[in-house]
């Protein structure tokens, strides 16, 4: 079974890699595949510099620790990058490429915690993926 998990670096994103291992490992022979993803926004700057530099640092920054918490878990997963206009593109298209069998991915992200609602990025992904999705949440939820 090939996982893909999306990671932001966000409480609910280092769940889903946790949930993502137990999985692999209870169904062997599985590939854990990391995904972080930055959006494309080029020609806009913060202080002088290009905000998708700062994007970018955020994706491999969360990617680090995501695969760090594989390894906790005895897990070394594949870790990718990919840059576009929707994170929820992005991940749908790497779900694709990499023939996943399932994607399992947070409920939020970093964006935001409205109280009742599936976030944006994970609802998006559920309704266009081309395989299950699996949505973790946190016991706080």
């Amino acid at each position: 079974m090939k996982i893909l998990v999306p990671v932001d670096g966000s409480a609910y994103s280092l769940k889903a890699v946790e949930t993502a291992c137990n999985l692999a490992k209870s169904n062997p022979p599985s590939e854990v595949v990391l995904l972080a993803v930055y959006l494309s926004l080029f020609d806009l700057e913060d202080e002088g510099h290009f905000v998708a530099d700062k994007l970018k640092r955020q994706a491999e920054n969360a990617l680090n620790a995501a695969k760090a918490k594989a390894q906790e878990k005895n897990i070394t997963p594949v870790a990718l990058i990919a840059t576009g206009d929707s994170t929820a593109d992005e991940i749908v298209d790497a779900a694709k490429k990499e023939k996943a069998d399932l994607i399992v991915i947070g409920s939020r992200g970093l964006a935001g915690k409205t109280k009742y609602f599936l976030g944006s990025t994970a609802s998006k992904v559920v309704t266009y993926s081309p395989c299950s999705v699996l949505v973790v949440k946190l016991q706080e939820d």
